[in-house]
């Protein structure tokens, strides 16, 4: 560092107001004096500038220490620009559009740059895995070090998992023991959360094959893991299920014929169930014994029905009705298509139908139904039949449903006609108010509500409105873009 530099940096470490600078002197005194600056501060950063320059001019360069980087070369495939701009309302307006989006993306062979990646990244980080799969070389060497790319990774590992289970759960039902071998084999290398999972997965189907990796699993590290592993031993016919059983009587006594009470009594819980954590709440000795039992098979030994059971854990203690399987509600008979479809044109024209009752009929069609080849009329009249469900019923998840179903089902060339204000009508006054409330603030509130309806049907007319207006032009651009 030459002379000049130094004294430069001795008045920044004091500061200009106690240490003028120095008159400038030597071969660069008419360059020093000609730096611009209304302030001290702005002089003595122009003139140091000016002199670090000086002295590096000339200046041998040195070796790299590390070689250049290989060029990249130019992307084959880009993402047509006007695809690229409607991406992010895609994004804005529903998951499953831009899902579909980018899935047609990648089966047309596009890629997307490093921007195009991180504006839709920063919008929604669940799409990591995706948009890291669909970036081009150069966004992947720009972003190796981002965030995304550690999500992307992240979510790869979890789909690879959840694929694993899909396919352990395959082979349970093909091959039991070749399956209980492999969870064996992939018990001892995962972590306790996804231990948890593995025990989930033998819950569902449980296997007499299973019982050496739950007795694997009475020794796990973690507390929980032991104490499913146990409870699920007694789910297995063997001597443990047959010693529960004898205890059942003793802990949950039922009295009476025909109203049935339910009470429980003191026992001494088996050794194989091991011993309650001290301090868990929702860890006791009928805890580990309801749940060392199938729920079924209390029912049947005891006589009880389901409610009267689960009303009486939860009596008495709310955790308790948690070791309880409840059974699973019956199956729906599905409609025949064309009885579905006939039974949707009767509610889409019935002005009191309940948003229940509707999106029923609508979700008849289908998990993601496809409601533009139904008639124009139908859709007319289903569109305007949830705006009036909102101005009735406000937002529930019923009407919120509702709303995202048609946004993916209606035919993006559907005009939606805006929804017809509703007048407002004064509800019957209640009988008593609270005594915060008045009759003024009780009528208040309702006109509030009313108006919060209204704008809650015309905003979702917008919405609606506006996402199909975004489908068709995504429609219109990839068609412009068939043969590319």
């Amino acid at each position: 560092m030459s002379r000049d530099l130094r004294e430069l940096a001795v008045i920044a470490t004091r500061g200009t107001s106690r240490a003028e600078l120095p008159t400038p002197a030597g071969p660069l005194a008419g360059a020093l004096a000609s730096v611009p600056g209304d302030t001290p501060e702005a002089l003595l950063l122009g003139r140091a500038a000016l002199l670090g320059l000086h002295a590096r001019a000339g200046a041998p360069l040195q070796r790299a220490a590390a070689p250049p980087p290989t060029p990249l070369p130019a992307p084959e495939r880009s993402l047509p620009s006007a695809l690229a701009a409607l991406l992010p309302a895609l994004v804005r307006t529903d998951p499953a559009l831009i899902t579909g989006a980018l899935d047609t993306v990648a089966a047309r062979g596009w890629t997307l740059n490093a921007a195009q990646v991180l504006a839709l990244y920063n919008q929604s980080t669940n799409l990591a895995r995706t948009l890291w799969t669909l970036a081009d070389g150069r966004a992947r060497a720009t972003l190796e070090a981002h965030p995304l790319h550690g999500r992307a990774r992240q979510d790869e590992e979890d789909a690879a998992w959840a694929a694993r289970l899909e396919a352990l759960t395959e082979q349970r039902r093909s091959d039991p023991a070749q399956a209980a071998q492999s969870l064996q084999e992939l018990w001892a290398a995962q972590p306790a959360d996804r231990r948890k999972v593995l025990l989930a997965l033998v819950r569902r189907d449980l296997r007499p094959e299973d019982r050496l990796l739950l007795e694997t699993a009475t020794r796990d590290r973690s507390p929980e893991v032991q104490k499913t592993a146990r409870q699920l031993l007694g789910h297995l016919p063997g001597p443990l299920q047959d010693e529960l059983l004898a205890l059942l009587p003793q802990a949950v006594k039922v009295s009476g014929l025909l109203k049935k009470k339910i009470t429980f009594g003191a026992f001494d819980l088996p050794a194989a169930l091991g011993k309650p954590r001290a301090g868990q709440y929702d860890d006791g000795d009928l805890h580990r014994l309801l749940g060392g039992l199938p729920t079924p098979l209390i029912l049947k030994t005891l006589r009880v029905g389901w409610d009267e059971l689960e009303k009486a854990a939860r009596a008495h203690h709310w955790s308790l009705a948690n070791e309880l399987q409840a059974p699973p509600p019956p199956a729906p008979k599905p409609l025949d298509p064309g009885m579905a479809r006939a039974r949707l044109r009767d509610l889409a024209g019935q002005p009191k139908v309940s948003p229940e009752k509707l999106l029923e009929a609508v979700q008849a069609l289908g998990e993601s139904p496809d409601l533009s080849a139904e008639t124009a009329a139908l859709q007319t009249a289903l569109a305007a039949r949830t705006l009036d469900l909102f101005q009735r019923a406000g937002l529930t998840w019923h009407t919120r449903e509702l709303e995202s179903l048609l946004r993916r089902g209606l035919s993006p060339d559907l005009t939606v006609p805006p929804p017809t204000p509703l007048p407002f009508e004064m509800p019957p006054h209640p009988k008593k108010l609270p005594s915060w409330q008045t009759p003024a603030d009780w009528e208040e509130r309702q006109r509030q509500e009313h108006a919060g309806r209204e704008h809650a049907a015309l905003q979702t007319w917008r919405d609606l409105t506006d996402t199909l207006r975004l489908r068709r032009e995504w429609r219109d651009a990839l068609a412009a873009h068939s043969t590319l």
